[in-house]
């Protein structure tokens, strides 16, 4: 009997002993996995995060690749061009310059009613040949506003961007508080929301990160080496930016860069509509009346005085149509300029004399641009300057005969009577033996060759 007890307590024992030691196993065991599981779950963890990091940089690359061909996008964007289409065309192509001397690609701003700019409605190519002027500049990349607005909307992080303001020292005007004597870099203020929504900045995703000013000074200004040391100023500072994108604000009426002659060719439809027109009146005079900065009280006589001339022009050249480019509003209320403020009674007695006396075309009269009236999104650009003034331009640099006002009548000096003058004297040259005159001022019969 006590034999008995005795195996029976070893036995519980034993059993005891193989409980506890499969239950130590299953601890050990289960303390493993856990960590196991633990050090898994980190290193997926890790690897996650490394892909969260990479997957920007691959899809910033993959867009940049997408938009300029390279694995990182170098923009320079003019976005505000100062003054109208003529002189707007030269101070556009003169910043190819810039764009050259900094390896970016330039980005074209909009367009409408003869300006350039980020706010325009319409794009590059409503006045312009994109083509045209990739084969006039075919060292420069050239990228249209919505094009890189759409880069830098797919873009996951906005890119940095250095905004540069161009001022023209010495104008009186409300910068004038920030002249300089000399041309000269310094900060300037940082742009408030609003601001930037005025100056239709805010349509872009972009992180303007710093704002600088570039001044012209008041003296040197006028010194035959102007614009190349300003050029050259301007490109020594921002060549080493590392920032994407460089914004420029051009409130420099004054030319900054060297001269480019040659003007950005014109938008295929515009020619087309002036090849109808030529053909339309062949042969003809163009006449140019700029009538913004004459004197109103001589606006009658001096009508009178280019009856008269055209008169005894038909007598002597056998030419019977005309053509009238103007600024005066023959298309509505306002005038085809928009410096042009104050139109009078004396403008439009000026205008009844010649109307009564001469047969003149416009290009109201000619319905020209037919397609584009009709659409109500071009309503405000026929009813100013706009697209139409181009017009005036091309069919007056391909008249048969030019003339243009005398002192008191006109604006002696202007870029767009100084670019037809120089069209129709390389026209000369080059052998075109329909073209009579460069230029000759109605009344004194003045020719300017």
């Amino acid at each position: 009997m006590v034999k008995e007890k005795s195996v029976i307590r070893f036995q519980s024992f034993n059993f005891k002993r193989i409980f506890l030691l499969a239950l130590a196993v299953y601890i050990i065991w289960s303390i493993k996995l856990n960590l196991s599981n633990d050090e898994t779950l980190l290193l997926e963890k890790i690897s996650l995060n490394k892909l969260d990091e990479a997957e920007p940089i691959d899809h910033y690359e993959n867009v940049n690749i997408k938009y300029c061909g390279e694995k990182i996008c170098r923009f320079m964007f003019p976005y505000f061009i100062p003054e109208q289409e003529t002189r707007a065309n030269l101070h556009l192509r003169s910043l190819t310059y810039l764009a050259r001397s900094l390896n970016r690609i330039m980005v074209l701003p909009n367009v409408g009613n003869s300006r350039m700019n980020c706010c325009a409605p319409f794009p590059f190519e409503f006045y312009y040949d994109l083509k045209g002027m990739k084969e006039m500049f075919p060292n420069i990349t050239f990228m249209t506003q919505q094009t890189f607005q759409k880069w830098t909307k797919e873009l996951l992080i906005k890119p940095d961007t250095l905004h540069t303001w161009f001022i023209e020292d010495g104008r009186n005007d409300s910068y004038s508080i920030r002249d300089h004597e000399r041309m000269s870099i310094e900060k300037s203020e940082r742009y408030k929301s609003n601001a930037l929504r005025e100056l239709c900045i805010n349509q872009f995703n972009l992180n303007i990160s710093n704002y600088t000013e570039f001044h012209t000074g008041i003296k040197g200004v006028g010194s035959n080496n102007f614009q190349y040391n300003m050029a050259k100023f301007i490109a020594e500072n921002l060549q080493n930016v590392e920032s994407p994108v460089i914004l420029i604000r051009n409130r420099s009426r004054k030319q900054m860069f060297p001269k480019i002659m040659k003007p950005i060719p014109f938008a295929p439809h515009i020619i087309k509509q002036a090849t109808e027109l030529k053909n339309k009146l062949q042969p003809y005079y163009c006449i140019h009346w700029r009538m913004e900065q004459a004197i109103p009280t001589e606006l009658p006589e001096c009508a009178r005085k280019l009856i008269k001339t055209i008169d005894y022009l038909k007598k002597t050249e056998g030419i019977n149509s005309v053509y009238l480019a103007t600024d005066y509003p023959i298309s509505g209320s306002k005038s085809a300029s928009q410096t042009f403020y104050k139109v009078e009674k004396y403008h439009h007695e000026a205008m009844l004399i010649l109307n009564s006396t001469i047969n003149f075309n416009t290009w109201v009269s000619l319905n020209a641009f037919e397609e584009f009236r009709k659409d109500k999104k071009y309503d405000s650009e026929f009813s100013s300057s706009g697209i139409h003034g181009i017009l005036d331009k091309i069919t007056c640099i391909q008249a048969d005969y030019f003339l243009s006002g005398p002192r008191n009548c006109c604006r002696l000096q202007s870029s767009f009577t100084s670019l037809i003058g120089q069209e129709r004297r390389d026209l000369i040259t080059n052998g075109n033996k329909r073209i009579r005159n460069v230029i000759t001022r109605w009344g004194t019969m003045e020719r300017i060759d």
